[in-house]
């Protein structure tokens, strides 16, 4: 199943030309955070601490996904 992917801030960088990733039922927040890892190992210390949200709302790491979640990847922000 497919899900669409926003990344933001720093993390944007990793991902620029993703959009969107297919997964299996049942994949959780936790699997996703590690496809996209494999996908780019270079983000994994962004990954980590960064927040998901599916459909506007801020989800745990082991949230099921669901055909047609969109996804946002948070990164930690700062400044002032």
């Amino acid at each position: 199943m497919d899900i669409q992917l926003l990344f933001f801030a720093a993390i944007k960088d990793h991902f620029p030309d993703l959009k969107k990733i297919e997964v299996s039922e049942g994949d959780s927040i936790i699997h996703l955070r590690e496809m996209l890892t494999h996908k780019s190992p270079s983000s994994e210390s962004i990954l980590k601490v960064s927040r998901f949200a599916v459909n506007q709302v801020i989800v745990s790491d082991d949230f099921v996904l669901r055909e047609g979640s969109v996804v946002a990847v948070l990164p930690p922000s700062s400044g002032g």
